[in-house]
C-alpha cells in the first residue's frame, strides 16, 4: 500500500471517530462500544454498503468515485480544506468545484478594503458574487443586474456598456473567449462554462463571431495592463484621451485545492486623481 493510500485510511478513521451519531443524525446506542461512528454508521449514513467504506479505509478502494467522496466528506461534516486532503489522498486530483459554495470571507472584505480601486470576487463561471463602489462606478453596478446574467462574460457580450467602457473592447473580449477555451478545456467542470458560452453564442453576434474565429488557449498571467474610460466619459464617439485611464488587472487567489473563487483588482495608476465626486452616469447609455 503506498503512502498516500496509508494516510487516506488513518485520515478517515481520525475524522469518523471524532463525529458521533448523535451529530450524524443517529440514535444514541445501548451498547457501550462508544458514540463515535463505526463503519457501519458511516455505510448507513452515507447509503453505501460497509465493503465498500471498508475497503476505502484499508486503501483497497482505488480511484473511488466522486459521488462517495462527497458523501463521505457531507457524513463526516468535512471543512473545505479537509474535503480537499480527502479527494487528493484518495484520487491525487482536487475536489469538484462547487459554484454554491461561499467565498473565503477575507476576500469580500478586501474587495471593501481596496477602495478607490475597482475589485470584486467571482467563482469558476466568472459569476460576480461581490463588488465594491468603485467597481461598480467604473464597470458595472451587477447588484442591478438580473441574478441569471451577473458574470463577466453576460456583461461583455449583451451590455453595449461593455464597448463604452473598454477602449480595446475587441482586443479584450478576444482574450476573454480564449481564457474560457482553455478553462474549460483544462477544468472537470468545463461543460458549465460551455453552456454558458453557447447560450452567449445564440444571444450575441459578437459572441458568436469571436468564439468562431478564435484557437487560441489562454493561460491567465497575475496581471496585465488594461485600457478604461473614466466614469462619466465613456462615449466612443467622442475619444478623449485625458480620460483614457490604462488600469493594472491582477488576480488573488486561495491557496486550497479546489477552490475556484477569485479576487480580482484594478489598481489604478499612481499618479490618477480620482473625483471628489462620481462622475455621473455614462452619457451614451440609455436612462434607466
Amino acid at each position: 500500500m503506498n503512502d498516500s493510500r496509508e494516510l487516506l485510511g488513518q485520515f478517515l478513521r481520525e475524522r469518523r471517530a471524532r463525529i458521533s451519531r448523535d451529530q450524524a443524525g443517529l440514535p444514541a446506542r445501548r451498547s457501550r462500544r462508544g458514540s463515535s461512528l463505526t463503519q457501519e454508521d458511516l455505510a448507513y449514513v452515507t447509503g453505501y454498503s460497509i465493503r465498500t467504506i471498508s475497503a476505502l479505509e484499508q486503501g483497497a478502494e482505488h480511484r473511488p468515485t466522486p459521488e462517495l467522496l462527497e458523501s463521505i466528506a457531507s457524513a463526516l461534516q468535512l471543512s473545505q480544506d479537509e474535503r480537499s486532503i480527502l479527494w487528493y489522498l484518495a484520487n491525487g486530483t482536487p475536489p469538484e468545484p462547487d459554484h454554491a459554495a461561499e467565498p473565503d470571507p477575507a476576500l469580500r472584505r478586501l474587495v471593501d478594503a481596496l477602495e478607490p480601486h475597482p475589485a470584486y470576487v467571482t467563482d469558476g463561471l466568472w459569476n460576480v458574487l461581490s463588488q465594491n463602489s468603485a467597481f461598480a462606478r467604473w464597470i458595472c453596478d451587477f447588484t442591478a443586474v438580473p441574478e441569471g446574467e451577473r458574470t463577466i462574460l453576460h456583461w461583455f457580450f449583451l451590455q453595449e456598456h461593455s464597448k463604452h467602457v473598454m477602449v480595446e473592447w475587441e482586443r479584450e473580449a478576444t482574450a476573454l473567449m480564449s481564457l474560457v477555451r482553455g478553462r474549460a478545456m483544462r477544468e472537470r467542470h468545463g461543460h458549465e462554462l460551455m453552456a454558458v458560452v453557447d447560450d452567449l453564442r445564440e444571444r450575441s453576434p459578437d459572441a458568436e463571431r469571436i468564439w468562431a474565429s478564435g484557437t487560441d488557449l489562454l493561460v491567465q498571467g497575475p496581471s496585465r495592463p488594461m485600457l478604461f474610460r473614466e466614469p462619466g466619459h465613456t462615449d466612443p464617439g467622442r475619444p478623449d484621451e485625458d480620460h483614457h485611464v490604462r488600469l493594472t488587472i491582477t488576480t488573488l487567489a486561495p491557496v486550497r485545492m479546489g477552490d475556484h473563487h477569485r479576487l480580482l483588482a484594478f489598481l489604478l495608476p499612481e499618479d490618477h486623481a480620482a473625483p471628489a465626486a462620481p462622475s455621473g452616469p455614462c452619457p451614451v447609455c440609455p436612462p434607466g
